[in-house]
Formats: C-alpha cells, structure tokens, sequence
C-alpha cells in the first residue's frame, strides 16, 4: 500500500506541475465566486485535461488517471485561487497607499 501511496502521490504531483492547466486554473479562478463554482472549475479543468490527454496522446484511454488528475486539478485551482487572491488584496492595498 505504501508503494501505491507514494505512486499515486508522484502522479498527482507531476500533474500539478503541469503549466498549462495551472494557468488555465488561473484564468478560470477568476470566476470563481462561491464554493459551487470552485467545484464545478475544478471539473471543467480536469474534463478539460483529460480530454487533451486523450486527443494529444494515442496510448491514453479516457479517465485512466481518473483521480490522480481530479486531485491535481483541485490543487492546481487552489494555487490558482490563493494567487488570485492575494493580487487582489494587494492591489486594494496598493491603491490605498497611493490616494491622496
């Protein structure tokens, strides 16, 4: 179990690295304005992936890495979302130091 553990952890991991879906989630945290719509972006990326996957990859078979992506997905919008976040605090705080 450990070592399947550790498996599904490096597949999650390596998919969360990916920088195309990361700025897609970022571009798509942007919308993002109650749990619901986290959810349901958080599945329109993974769709999105693995739909991509699919097409670009012969080997791929559909949902092969089913949750590994899911997850991957989650994590990529939940970085996607802090960094919105914190931009947007920033730029309030920004403009409040710079009003006469």
């Amino acid at each position: 179990m450990g070592a399947e553990l550790l498996e599904f952890t490096a597949d999650v991991l390596a998919l969360a690295a990916n920088l195309l879906p990361l700025l897609v989630a970022v571009g798509l945290a942007l919308l993002i304005r109650s749990p619901i719509h986290a959810v349901l972006i958080v599945v329109n990326l993974w769709l999105f992936m693995e739909l991509a996957a699919t097409l670009l990859d012969p080997g791929y078979e559909f949902a092969t890495l089913l949750w590994p992506r899911l997850l991957a997905s989650g994590l990529q919008v939940a970085i996607a979302y802090g960094a919105v976040t914190l931009w947007r605090h920033w730029r309030i705080n920004s403009e409040r130091m710079t009003a006469h």
